[in-house]
């Protein structure tokens, strides 16, 4: 097994745990859907989570020719891929919660629009360290865009806010798929 294969299976592993949270709880959403109203914001996080899955998946494999194993590659990963296993968690009520889901997100949306700059901010460290501190323009910008995005959202407590800005992190997210 080469070093790519061996840390492909761990990142695979993690990011295949937020996909399969994500399914499992809009089957849980399903079964109730009679007690809480679905909304927008709980779908879009999905989205987000399922495109920034994609996105990490294919940036990794497009290095997969220089990944080297080693221990700051492996915590990475962890610190890559488990803010995406954390938000697919959070983004759900618990089952005894019979809350909308647009609520739920309202009244947890800092801390997971925190969690959704997590990732590329661990990402954004990681290039930096295993390219001796530079980005090109373009990777600079997208990665800049892609911390602040969620983070700019905070501060704005209304429901149609969050929905527009959702909207354009999962824009931003599909435009990376195809960089």
């Amino acid at each position: 097994m080469s070093d790519f294969e061996y840390f492909f299976s761990f990142y695979g592993l993690l990011l295949g745990l937020a996909v399969a949270n994500v399914a499992t709880g809009f089957a849980d959403i399903w079964r109730d859907r009679q007690s809480a109203a679905i909304g927008m914001c709980v779908p879009m996080l999905a989205s987000i989570v399922l495109f920034g899955g994609m996105n990490v998946w294919l940036v990794n494999w497009g290095a997969r020719e220089v990944v080297t194993l080693d221990a700051w590659r492996m915590l990475s990963a962890a610190g890559v891929a488990l803010p995406y296993v954390f938000i697919s968690r959070a983004m759900f009520p618990t089952a005894d919660q019979k809350t909308a889901l647009d609520d739920h997100y309202m009244q947890h949306r800092k801390f997971i629009l925190v969690a959704l700059a997590v990732s590329p901010s661990v990402s954004a460290t990681t290039t930096l360290i295993l390219n001796n501190g530079s980005f090109g323009l373009w990777s600079g910008a997208w990665i800049a865009t892609r911390i602040l995005s969620p983070l700019l959202l905070i501060p704005f407590g209304h429901l149609k806010v969050q929905k527009a800005g959702l909207a354009l992190i999962i824009v931003l997210l599909v435009v990376g798929l195809f960089r």
